[in-house]
């Protein structure tokens, strides 16, 4: 009874071994060759496919495949009985030597190799940036010649449409990128979007937009973008100039972010009958388009736009919605900390007033003795500084966060009491000294 379970349990074993063994699958290429070994003397070797792969027997328990072109084939190994020994199918592939010397020839600080896995093309290994991955995956997909895909990134201003060529993305068929970043790069970007007038930049000795209305760039050496709004806020005059919004926008590379303070008004449209109701965004408005080319290059594309109401277009009768926008699209490449500034967004603004004696003012010609005219013209200008820093994620205990604490009037005024300490002071000033932003 005992050698009857024995015997049913072979059985039971003999079809799972046959069927692991027939899915096992070789992989060549191109001149490649592997060997099998076998425990028992081989007989003879079958190829369904000379022309695909070849064979030959070394010795007696040793034979040597190789492939001759690309394609399938399978293969068997019996042994002088006739009894199957191997029996497994055959995968031959483009050799991808030329491949892997072309990426060590390139990317030398690189850990990466390229593998055929089935009809596919595999790349692995770990590279510093997604720029380099990117290139890596690029230059194996044009190498092999696969179809290749292409998706582009836009900025859609409704009459136009910018096409930005360093956020595209590739996807080549049949080859799979495994390759891992060491550490996802994140940037930061701070900028300060200020309203000023003309004559206020030109006090500073910044003539910006002097020639023409457009965008003007300037690396800044020895102006920090706090120094402007430092002068602006120490004013405090709105008629001089103003901050519209300092916002902080952190996005991985080749990524996007958008920020918006302001509002929405309805544009109430009508055809055939049907009415529609349509929503356009008015403020401050920023988009962004950031990617680390290495650890001291950042490639940042900006679109910044502000706009306002505009009642032109209003009177008695009817109230037509309209917008007063100033925007720019730039794409500039930094360093690590560096910053830079756009201007040359002028507006110009006239109003007339008129004042004269009720009556005595409407009389012809002699009225003009009793009455007053004056022509106001205000002129601003936007400006924008932007800087760029590379953010690394840190641990939560690393963290510092300002400490206020409430104090009376009278403690402030003549400084006593320990009810504020130089260090929260300090704190407190870093903090709001970045526009709440702190590395």
């Amino acid at each position: 009874m005992r050698k009857g379970y024995q015997l049913l349990l072979c059985l039971l074993l003999v079809p799972i071994s046959i069927s692991v063994h027939a899915a096992r699958i070789v992989n060549l290429s191109e001149g490649d060759a592997q060997s099998i070994q076998t425990e028992v003397e081989i007989g003879s070797v079958f190829v369904s496919d000379p022309e695909i792969a070849d064979y030959q027997v070394i010795d007696n328990n040793k034979v040597v495949f190789f492939g001759r072109s690309i394609g399938n084939a399978s293969f068997m190994v019996f042994d002088k009985e006739g009894k199957t020994l191997i029996s497994r199918k055959l995968v031959v592939n483009k050799s991808l030597v030329h491949i892997q010397q072309q990426i060590q020839l390139r990317f030398p600080d690189s850990d990466v190799s390229i593998y055929n896995l089935g009809e596919q093309a595999v790349l692995s290994g770990t590279v510093s940036s997604d720029e380099i991955r990117e290139q890596i995956y690029r230059l194996a997909g044009e190498l092999l010649g696969k179809d290749v895909e292409i998706t582009n990134v836009n900025w859609d201003l409704g009459d136009q449409i910018y096409e930005m060529q360093f956020m595209r993305r590739y996807r080549f068929e049949g080859v799979v990128n495994n390759i891992d970043v060491v550490t996802t790069k994140q940037v930061n970007v701070k900028l300060t979007i200020a309203e000023v007038t003309h004559s206020f930049l030109e006090e500073f000795g910044i003539q910006i937009g002097t020639s023409a209305p457009g965008v003007f760039i300037d690396q800044l050496t020895s102006f920090s973008a706090s120094d402007i709004v430092s002068v602006i806020t120490a004013i405090g005059d709105d008629s001089v100039g103003q901050v519209l919004a300092e916002p902080n926008l952190s996005v991985i590379s080749g990524e996007t972010a958008s920020f918006l303070a302001g509002g929405e008004i309805p544009v109430v449209t009508v055809i055939d009958g049907a009415t529609d109701v349509e929503y356009r965004e008015y403020g401050v408005r920023l988009e962004l388009m950031a990617k680390v080319l290495s650890d001291e290059r950042i490639k940042l594309s900006m679109m910044p736009e502000v706009s306002a109401l505009d009642n032109q277009y209003e009177n008695e009768n009817y109230d037509l919605p309209a917008l007063k926008t100033r925007r720019a699209r730039t794409t500039v490449e930094l360093g690590d900390g560096q910053s830079f500034i756009l201007g040359g967004l002028l507006s110009t603004e006239d109003r007339e007033t008129l004042r004269r004696i009720p009556y005595i003012g409407d009389i012809p010609i002699l009225g003009a003795l009793f009455r007053n005219t004056a022509t106001e013209r205000t002129k601003t200008e936007l400006v924008i500084v932007a800087t760029v820093n590379l953010v690394q994620p840190i641990h939560p205990s690393q963290i510092q966060l300002p400490t206020m604490q409430k104090t009376s009037n009278l403690e402030r005024f003549f400084k006593i009491g320990d009810g504020y300490p130089k260090a929260a002071e300090t704190s407190v000033n870093e903090v709001l000294s970045t526009g709440g932003f702190k590395q």
